[in-house]
């Protein structure tokens, strides 16, 4: 998922810096830009990287195949984000 304000999601946004999504959730993870909550499933991002512009923090609603709706957080990258990510990966 890309967005024309350039937040990306991280699958998206590791395929634009040629690695693994896995790879990038762990890199990102290991360096303090997402976190899980204790028992949480979804990544959250850290307040001073959403300050520094390089992530955003979106709750968005999926409707299930029943009809029913799921709320669920998701972390997207920003241009200046995938920028900063590109310079720490490519060392």
């Amino acid at each position: 998922m890309s967005k024309a304000d350039g937040e990306t999601n991280i699958t998206t946004a590791a395929k634009e810096l040629g690695l693994q999504p896995k790879r990038l959730t762990e890199f990102l993870s290991a360096e303090k830009w997402i976190y899980k909550r204790a028992g949480g499933k979804s990544w959250l991002a850290y307040q001073d990287k959403i300050q520094q512009g390089l992530l955003v923090h979106k709750t968005v609603v999926i409707i299930k195949p029943d009809g029913g709706e799921r709320v669920c957080d998701q972390v997207l990258v920003t241009a200046k984000g995938l920028a900063k990510l590109a310079q720490l990966t490519t060392k």
